[in-house]
């Protein structure tokens, strides 16, 4: 096999099942096959970012897999090992951020080299990586788990950046994958109340599995939080959704000196600055991890996070655009590609 089939991002930002040859790792690199990959909220949305994914890429950054083949000069690596991959890994390991522990600010991690953003990544047979970015997996992790494993090191990490959440009210808001996986992490971290706030029936239908105590439309909770007192109220909201209405709900809801952590991007939102003076709001926004994607892993293997029903399909890459119409329209939950499987 000289090719293979990607889904790619093109120079036309638009997303296409294509052709690319085959790669080998070079030095300092590992070539993974594939096992599964997911599709993220931001590959559907990445023919609109151009400031995030350049284009002419293959796309998918939610990978596991099994090492293949070891380029030259890799150290603690050998084919056979299952893996998941950290495509925001390939730190330089001398800027500031990296020296000072922030790896998630390094520039060449974050907008030069990352897997499935500017570099190639997982929606294709196999894929080079730095060795840099592999994560071991262990073999009692099942392999849906593996596949989740970016994801959960993102809401786990929005999660932690909250606080202390023992016996905390936590609203969330927006309640796909990482909404749903932020209420199961807030619920295991000892929340003690959850409620999420998301406006399609289907996923608000996750809610018992998320260990969620209420959920609401945006239209019930905007509502409810006419009345200052409402146990509605948070001290901690967490934005899952990327949409500019559910961030400025999440600021309103809180409690004075309640913290708002921002995971989506809520483009367009407008938060008032005289709620956050005079509330004493903390806002925090949340990119990616650091050293979550290890914690992440550990919860999986566990299974003190379930994802299996989150996990609505898994199918073979020839369905692949055909899964991104599904999910763009909020029809499923998460979908996994599988690549070396044929329709």
């Amino acid at each position: 096999m000289t090719t293979m089939p990607v889904i790619l991002l093109d120079e036309q930002r638009r997303i296409v099942l294509s052709e690319r040859p085959v790669p080998a790792p070079g030095s300092g690199q590992v070539l993974v096959d594939v096992d599964l990959c997911g599709i993220c909220g931001s590959d559907l949305h990445s023919p609109d970012l151009p400031q995030v994914y350049l284009g002419g890429f293959v796309l998918g950054h939610e990978a596991s897999g099994v090492v293949r083949e070891v380029g030259a000069d890799v150290e603690g690596w050998a084919v056979g090992q299952r893996v998941a991959v950290n495509p925001n890994g390939n730190v330089c390991g001398v800027c500031a951020y990296c020296l000072s522990g922030r790896f998630n600010f390094c520039h060449q991690a974050t907008m030069k080299t990352a897997l499935g953003l500017q570099a190639d990544g997982a929606l294709a047979p196999v894929m080079v990586a730095a060795s840099s970015t592999l994560r071991a997996l262990p073999d009692a992790m099942g392999r849906v788990e593996a596949a989740w494993v970016e994801p959960t090191a993102t809401a786990l990490r929005a999660v932690l950046l909250a606080g202390d959440l023992a016996g905390a009210t936590v609203l969330v808001s927006g309640g796909g994958p990482i909404g749903q996986l932020v209420c199961r992490i807030a619920a295991h971290l000892g929340a003690g109340r959850v409620v999420l706030v998301e406006p399609t029936p289907e996923r608000r239908g996750f809610a018992p599995a998320s260990r969620v105590d209420v959920a609401l439309t945006p239209a019930e909770a905007q509502t409810r939080l006419t009345h200052a007192d409402d146990p509605l109220r948070a001290d901690i909201a967490i934005e899952c959704s990327g949409n500019a209405s559910a961030t400025t709900l999440a600021l309103t809801a809180l409690r004075p000196g309640g913290v708002l952590v921002v995971v989506g991007s809520g483009v367009g939102a407008t938060l008032d600055p005289l709620v956050i003076l005079l509330n004493e709001i903390t806002v925090r926004g949340s990119f990616t991890y650091v050293d979550e994607f290890e914690q992440a892993i550990d919860l999986l293997t566990s299974k003190a996070i379930r994802v299996d029903d989150l996990t609505t399909a898994v199918v073979p890459l020839s369905e692949a655009l055909a899964a991104f119409e599904s999910l763009r329209a909020a029809q499923t939950m998460k979908i996994l590609i599988e690549p070396h499987h044929s329709s």
